[in-house]
């Protein structure tokens, strides 16, 4: 009789398949000191935000966030709810990360949604190719991509392939405590993030799946329901009111069938012909053993959930909010295999080396693709250290970003650097970046507004050799009228590009209050009026 495991067996890989993800993002340039992406640098303020809220001693929270976001405005128009930021935010306020520690973390993060390919093999018998699967996932495009950027999807692919987990044994053993497991790690997927909620689709879909209509009388099941929808209410209450009045997308048929063929471009994209083809085949053989039954549809029902969710939930539009259905694809690719090896050893080779060869395009692909850009944030925000002030920063999204992000570490919480976005200041435009205006025409009056801020340094960044905007040009021009030392161009550390610094030749007062109405504090202010 073997000894039961203190710890289920799949766990046990965490530290090697985090390690792995992590080594894979930096053996192929996916590891950059400067956050590239505006929804990187915001999820990273906004963790930092709650970090620096818990090591000021908790005080009232809404004049805090008023304040932080002041000093170092999110890009981003997302409202996340704040399900991951509060995981992590212990983290930040002990460890308090850079933005490159914070990238390392998401790296080995990503790994991890591949446990549950360990898990759901172990459970058929597969054991050995659990563990394989589950370092063969690293390699897929689509995972690869996403572990070089410190975003939500890896994290919600995670929690909602335990919140799988857990209903799958919930349905073995029927508890309230099983329940409530479920619907915990359900309400955290979904607050970790909006497509999350794709988890509470998973009990539906297997229950038709199985036939098991007699489980929705049992007043545990809807218990367990009420508890969940109890802790993500108040959180979306809150988002539908500072969202005021809407998506992006607009719900119906056609945004339905645009989501599915995305969706399924993505999969096949994510998976190739081969892989593809192998998860049909494992679904149809898995199917038809009574064993590999309950995971098959476990499988299923994760994947539907996800598309559904896509296609019914305007959210938008993106090959990479199908991860959360990705490891459950590559469960069912190799279910074929496995079948075949329960017949004949022999047999299941030619499924097995066809599979292993179809990962060596992708293979190919990662050694070959150009490091991630690295506009040098950290060196930049070490000279907006040494002198405090009100930073006027200038480039596209993610290039301001990096530069707001990695200001914020900087500043360690002392709140003496003001990083305020040029755009709000010498343009406008609506909060989708449209019907761009200059607010100022000439180097003059872009001196003046300047002069109004009280701003004591300038960072001017240009991507491939081309300034972001219009107003770039007179920025740059304004600050080589008299009064303002400029630094030449400072290449990029990685990439095609580089930035303009430029000080003031002497100290100037800062007009903080003028930055009242900057990005983030609008948002800070709406979610005040919706409490």
């Amino acid at each position: 009789m073997k000894r039961p495991h203190a710890i289920p067996p799949a766990l046990l890989w965490t530290p090697l398949l985090g390690l792995a993800a992590l080594a894979l993002s930096a053996a192929t340039g996916g590891l950059s000191h400067s956050f590239l992406d505006p929804d990187e640098s915001a999820h990273y303020v906004n963790t930092l935000f709650i970090a620096d809220w818990l090591r000021a001693g908790c005080p009232s929270p809404m004049p805090f966030a008023k304040d932080f976001y002041v000093h170092f405005p999110k890009l981003s128009i997302g409202h996340w709810p704040p399900g991951w930021y509060a995981l992590l935010a212990p983290v930040f306020a002990v460890a308090r990360p850079s933005p490159f520690g914070a990238a390392l973390l998401s790296a080995f993060i990503a790994g991890l949604p591949a446990l549950t390919i360990a898990w759901a093999l172990g459970r058929v018998g597969a054991r050995r190719w659990g563990v394989v699967a589950a370092f063969a996932y690293l390699l897929l495009p689509l995972v690869a991509n996403e572990a070089h950027y410190f975003r939500l999807d890896q994290p919600v692919a995670l929690v909602t392939g335990l919140a799988a987990i857990a209903w799958f044994r919930a349905t073995e053993r029927p508890g309230l405590w099983r329940y409530l497991l479920f619907g915990a790690l359900a309400a955290f997927a979904t607050l970790t993030k909006g497509n999350g909620a794709l988890a509470v689709l998973i009990p539906a879909i297997d229950i038709a799946m199985a036939g098991r209509w007699r489980q929705l009388a049992d007043w545990r099941l809807w218990a367990a329901a009420v508890a969940t929808v109890l802790v993500v209410a108040p959180w979306y209450y809150v988002s539908f009111k500072i969202s005021a009045g809407g998506f992006n997308y607009a719900l119906g048929p056609a945004y339905a069938w645009l989501s599915l063929t995305t969706d399924a471009a993505a999969i096949y994209a994510a998976l190739g012909f081969v892989g593809t083809l192998a998860a049909l085949f494992g679904t149809i053989a898995g199917w038809r053993i009574a064993e590999f039954r309950p995971i098959v549809r476990l499988s299923v029902a994760v994947i539907i959930a996800t598309l559904v969710f896509q296609a019914a939930i305007p959210v938008a539009i993106e090959d990479r909010y199908v991860l959360p259905a990705v490891p459950w694809l590559v469960v069912l690719a190799v279910i074929g295999p496995v079948t075949a090896a329960r017949r004949s050893r022999i047999g299941a080779a030619g499924p097995a080396v066809l599979l292993a060869a179809s990962l060596l395009p992708f293979v190919v692909a990662l050694l070959r693709q150009p490091p991630k850009p690295d506009i040098g944030a950290p060196a930049i925000a070490r000279r907006m250290g040494t002198t405090p002030g009100i930073w006027l920063i200038d480039g596209r999204a993610g290039g301001e970003g990096a530069v707001i992000a990695e200001a914020a570490y900087v500043d360690n919480g002392h709140r003496a650097i003001w990083a305020a976005r040029a755009s709000q200041w010498l343009s406008t435009s609506d909060f989708m970046g449209r019907d761009y205006a200059l607010s100022v025409h000439s180097p003059a009056e872009a001196r003046a507004a300047l002069d109004r801020l009280g701003v004591r340094g300038v960072v001017s960044i240009a991507e491939r050799g081309k300034l972001a905007y219009p107003h770039s040009a007179l920025l740059r021009a304004a600050i080589r009228l008299p009064g303002f030392g400029i630094d030449g161009d400072q290449p990029f550390f990685e990439g095609v590009g580089s930035s303009v610094i430029a000080m003031r030749d002497v100290p100037v007062t800062p007009h903080p209050d003028l930055l009242i109405s900057g990005s983030g504090s609008v948002d800070v202010a709406a979610m005040g009026k919706a409490f």
